[in-house]
């Protein structure tokens, strides 16, 4: 063959193979990232789950610590991007499993009394995908963790701080 008809040859071969070599380091670095994100999220709600067994339910930092922020720090998560506290929900169980209607009432029969589990949940959480040309996002399955209640912020000292 001419050596002179040959000089794009390297060009183009390097060019297809290229394409799939970028695709799959891509593809590796966002499964990474998913997973990364997956775990975090398991751990917000299992660590929001027990701030609310141990702290005041009527604690307003217990979300903001859940999604690792500082406690005086209202914004997103400053681990997993796009996470908020409005994405997480907060509910108190009875002995049956069934949600406590209210929880601050102190007295009723279907209030603090009847607290037996504490559940958090992260609910339709999308995750970003950074492939360029795939600017999709992808909605998680819900992350849930469900802790036996403990103090709830009561001590036999008087309310404690979170």
């Amino acid at each position: 063959m001419n050596r002179k008809r040959m000089q794009g040859v390297y060009v183009v071969e390097f060019a297809v193979i290229g394409l799939l070599l970028f695709t799959l380091l891509f593809g590796v670095l966002e499964m990474g990232r998913l997973y990364f994100t997956a775990n975090a999220l398991n751990e917000v709600v299992r660590r929001g789950a027990r701030l609310a067994a141990v702290c005041d339910i009527n604690q307003p930092r217990i979300l903001q610590r859940a999604i690792f922020n500082a406690a005086d720090n209202s914004g997103a998560s400053s681990l997993i991007a796009n996470l908020d506290p409005a994405d997480l929900s907060l509910t108190y169980l009875d002995q049956n499993g069934a949600v406590v209607s209210n929880p601050g009432d102190l007295t009723g029969a279907n209030g603090f009394r009847a607290i037996r589990y504490v559940q958090l949940q992260v609910r339709n959480f999308a995750f970003d995908l950074l492939i360029p040309g795939l600017g999709q996002a992808i909605t998680l399955p819900v992350f849930t963790s469900i802790m036996p209640r403990e103090s709830l912020g009561r001590s036999v000292e008087g309310d404690t701080e979170c």
